[in-house]
């Protein structure tokens, strides 16, 4: 009885409420959730060993998110090499666009050194200006635009800069964007898409960097912050019985400050501790650390006194 009544209910077209709701509804399948190009999905995991401003992306989707780069005297040698590579070998190419806009899909390796050869030479019956065009795999660097949903703040999405991994499956997020996306790591996914321009990836380096995303737009408290295994580690680095030697506190120094260009001392005028071994503490790589940064940038930070203060505007 109860299965005939199944039977003919599936025969009777949905509703109104049955049209809009859940995941199959309208809104969310089509609307919200519609597919797009140019996009890869997976699951995030940790990784506090890329910058804050990265995102780690395995090699399948860097070998299938391409980017039109037009041909130049100057990138010619370097796209001469992707189209030699070909769609399957990382960093390559997929197609070549000719001035005419037609695309030649890169198949053979005999076909790609022939196409890589001409790729500055002109089409004969083209009156075209528009260089012939690379589609190369996405590389380290190139700029990610990443969304976790929902997106419930302007901060939902932000720009990182790619860092392909080999042998990767899931992306890579560095610790401290957590609380910005709003995010964990029990299986939740998150989205991302490349931008396919030069004014997009312009306004993704230069506004959607999560550089730029530090303070909540609602009333200005910090999203980004050390959370976590950072939490931990800055105690254990910091406990009274801790000492490091020579190699591994210039070692601390110099992974602390990765792209620090201007030059600084990497040892402190004196050690704690003097015989039989030189020794420094923990919380003299960090004072070392935070007077390096205030004294090679202008950041507001006085670095004379015993502890940080942050120098008085007026005083200026």
């Amino acid at each position: 009885m109860d299965s005939d009544i199944n039977k003919r209910l599936k025969d009777v077209p949905s509703g109104i409420k049955q049209t809009l709701e859940k995941k199959d509804g309208l809104f969310r399948l089509h609307m919200m959730g519609k597919r797009v190009n140019y996009a890869a999905r997976s699951v995030i995991s940790p990784d506090p060993n890329i910058n804050m401003d990265e995102i780690g992306i395995p090699m399948v989707f860097a070998t299938r998110l391409t980017y039109p780069e037009p041909v130049t005297f100057w990138n010619w040698s370097e796209l001469s090499k992707a189209v030699i590579n070909g769609p399957h070998v990382h960093p390559g190419a997929t197609h070549v666009q000719n001035e005419d806009g037609s695309l030649i899909l890169l198949r053979n390796e005999r076909q790609r050194k022939a196409i890589a050869k001409t790729l500055l030479a002109k089409e004969k019956l083209s009156s075209a200006k528009v260089p012939k065009k690379v589609y190369r795999h996405l590389k380290n660097s190139d700029i990610l635009l990443l969304n976790r949903q929902p997106s419930l703040h302007k901060p939902s999405i932000m720009a990182h800069k790619a860092r392909v991994l080999s042998g990767e499956k899931t992306l890579r997020l560095h610790y401290a964007n957590c609380k910005t996306y709003n995010a964990d790591f029990d299986g939740g996914e998150m989205n991302a898409h490349f931008p396919q321009g030069e004014l997009a990836r312009s306004e993704a380096y230069s506004i959607v960097s999560t550089q730029n995303q530090y303070l909540v737009p609602k009333d200005g408290t910090p999203l980004s912050g050390l959370i976590q295994d950072h939490v931990v580690s800055g105690v254990l680095l910091t406990l009274r019985d801790r000492f490091f030697d020579k190699g591994d506190y210039q070692n601390l120094l110099m992974v602390a400050l990765p792209d620090f260009t201007s030059p600084f001392k990497v040892l402190p005028p004196a050690t704690c501790i003097c015989k039989p071994k030189e020794l420094w503490t923990g919380k003299q790589a960090d004072k070392e650390r935070f007077k390096i940064i205030a004294e090679g940038r202008d950041c507001g930070l006085e670095a004379a006194a015993d502890a940080f203060v942050v120098k008085n505007v007026k005083d200026k």
